[in-house]
């Protein structure tokens, strides 16, 4: 995948996190979701500027480890980041609305830094 397109997917979807996060009527799955999706896309773009092979997961703890392997240091606590892996299969594949209960600012916290992070290390 062309790295530009890993950045603007991103974007998306923590749009879509922070214009759901007070909307009440909204599943915590559905943030969830779209945080893990947001994050997975900023990790991989990340071993994409730098020239590394990963496999296709959705693994934020194995893209995590990808990361800090290739020497870089998350901004913040990978059980954070690691945390949201579960919106990813159950949202797809499984119960949406059988997960853990979310921490709505705490999660739009993740994104953003996981953000601003990515950015400054593609440029």
């Amino acid at each position: 995948m062309n790295l530009a397109i890993w950045p603007t997917c991103s974007r998306a979807n923590a749009t879509a996190v922070r214009e759901l996060l007070e909307n009440p009527r909204v599943a915590d799955a559905v943030i969830g979701f779209h945080a893990q999706q947001s994050i997975e896309k900023w990790l991989k773009a990340v071993l994409a500027s730098r020239a590394l092979e990963f496999e296709r997961t959705h693994d934020l703890n194995r893209l995590a480890e990808l990361v800090e392997a290739a020497g870089e240091t998350l901004p913040i606590d990978r059980d954070d980041v690691s945390a949201l892996t579960e919106f990813a299969v159950p949202f797809r594949y499984d119960d949406p609305f059988e997960v853990e209960p979310l921490e709505r600012a705490r999660t739009l916290e993740v994104v953003e830094a996981v953000a601003a992070w990515a950015r400054r290390l593609i440029g």
